[in-house]
């Protein structure tokens, strides 16, 4: 996901260049906001920027430096920047960085996370990456319904990427190592207790939702929690 920059953060960026790093701590950052996808992260970053202001809140996408934030590496930042939100992975290297960072993520049931995502692609079809590599990863057979592309992800893992994308993210940094973890399944609850965490006052906000049929698992798919245990190991107690 690529992130539309403020025009006020290409000025600073021009007059002042100069990233962040462990020997220069960006201590103004008090959450650094994970999003793994499909699990309401859209619906937090609205909510942070209303809270806060915009001008306050860093989008760290593909475009923005996930990549090496992921990697515990140095990416520019607004010198203001409260809260960083994005597609980037948790780094040992975070807690010297942003020493007064609270580390946030929310999580979702595996295999109802990966039926929205699938929903999510199948909506937007070639507008999406992953729309693509669906095609080209996945049986032309498979690629029928909603439900057989999760089948076949699930029982094949034929995107390691999609089916074990807990696994991947806690790999560095374990989820017990979080200051903040919140459930899609009880958002509204968890958001009030983000809010008095970071004494930001969050609002109950929802974006990118898609109908509730899309949302409403099949018996079928749901029989197929055995196959993602390792996944349900690492989040179940959280959701």
């Amino acid at each position: 996901m690529s992130y539309k920059v403020h025009p006020f953060w290409c000025v600073e960026k021009l007059l002042s260049p100069a990233k962040n790093s462990e020997s220069l701590p960006h201590s103004n950052v008090a959450v650094l906001s994970h999003h793994i996808p499909k699990t309401a992260g859209s619906s937090l970053r609205v909510a942070f920027e209303q809270a806060l202001g915009a001008k306050n809140i860093y989008g760290v996408y593909a475009n923005t430096g996930a990549s090496a934030m992921s990697k515990g590496e140095e990416i520019w930042l607004p010198s203001k920047a409260k809260v960083l939100h994005g597609h980037f992975k948790p780094h040992i290297n975070h807690t010297k960085t942003f020493p007064n960072a609270i580390r946030a993520v929310w999580v979702r049931d595996p295999l109802e996370r990966l039926w929205s995502l699938v929903g999510h692609l199948l909506a937007l079809k070639e507008k999406h990456p992953h729309y693509i590599l669906l095609k080209e990863k996945l049986p032309e057979s498979s690629l029928k319904s909603h439900e057989t592309i999760v089948k076949e992800l699930v029982l094949n893992n034929t995107i390691d990427a999609f089916t074990n994308t807990y696994s991947r993210f806690f790999s560095s940094v374990s989820i017990d190592e979080f200051g903040f973890v919140g459930s899609k399944h009880k958002y509204e609850e968890d958001l009030q207790q983000l809010s008095d965490s970071t004494g930001i006052q969050l609002k109950t906000l929802q974006v990118n939702r898609r109908t509730s049929q899309t949302y409403q698992l099949p018996s079928s798919i749901k029989q197929l929690e055995s196959h993602l245990h390792h996944e349900y190991e690492i989040v179940g107690d959280f959701l």
